[in-house]
């Protein structure tokens, strides 16, 4: 992944959407967000049905409470440090923890619907189960849908979400290597970017949500601005 393609990434992302807002709002106000207690829990699915998780019903609402937090005191001795950052860790050496992580939060009940005369668990899956994730750790997880990791023919489980963080993680590399060759220091890299947020591995989530989900590829929008000034040079 380029730095420009990235950065243009980025900008489409901050002019087409308001995800940023509603994320930031939440981790302002709970910056360590506790599991533990409803009144944080409350608040990160308000921001998960901001986010487009429309699995978290306002009418089951205390299922999905209750689900969250016994997933999360299953959980909580095991998850890593708060400060731990994806481009240093080691995920090979927790991958099954990663894995497990994350199977035990997507098969966990978010709410149910009606089929018929019978009551159909929906489960809070791998789209919900990510973007939590990532709201408890922003520097180590990274938020995906369901098109990005279909188009990378991921599967929507811990294994599937395992090897997308390693593919974030040399993406964010290949970024960081590129920065050596410029003044911009990786700890400028958010504000050369325009972002206030502070979670690398989103910024990778956000090139692919624009690239793929909106089907808008910085690559191609590179090229046509550098055919059209090289073909307006011409014409003058």
């Amino acid at each position: 992944m380029k730095l420009l393609h990235l950065r243009i990434a980025c900008y489409l992302y901050n002019q087409l959407t308001d995800y940023d807002d509603s994320y930031l709002i939440l981790s302002k106000q709970y910056p360590n967000l506790d599991l533990d207690k409803t009144e944080h829990i409350k608040a990160l699915i308000k921001w998960l049905r901001s986010w487009g998780c429309r699995q978290f019903k306002k009418d089951d609402e205390s299922l999905s409470i209750e689900s969250i937090k016994d997933w999360y005191r299953s959980t909580k001795s095991k998850m890593p440090n708060r400060h731990d950052c994806l481009i240093d860790y080691d995920l090979v050496a927790n991958k099954q923890l990663i894995i497990e992580s994350f199977n035990n939060l997507s098969d966990r009940k978010a709410a149910t619907r009606q089929r018929g005369d019978q009551k159909i668990n929906v489960r809070i899956g791998p789209v919900g189960t990510a973007k939590a994730l990532f709201a408890l750790r922003p520097n180590l997880f990274a938020p995906w849908d369901t098109p990005i990791y279909e188009n990378f023919k991921f599967k929507g489980n811990g294994y599937g979400y395992f090897k997308y963080l390693l593919k974030v993680k040399n993406e964010l590399q290949e970024i960081k290597n590129s920065l050596e060759k410029t003044n911009i220091k990786w700890d400028e890299l958010l504000r050369y970017l325009e972002k206030k947020h502070t979670s690398y591995p989103k910024l990778i989530d956000e090139y692919y949500w624009i690239s793929i989900t909106q089907g808008l590829n910085p690559e191609v929008i590179d090229n046509f601005v550098h055919n059209f000034y090289m073909n307006k040079d011409g014409e003058e």
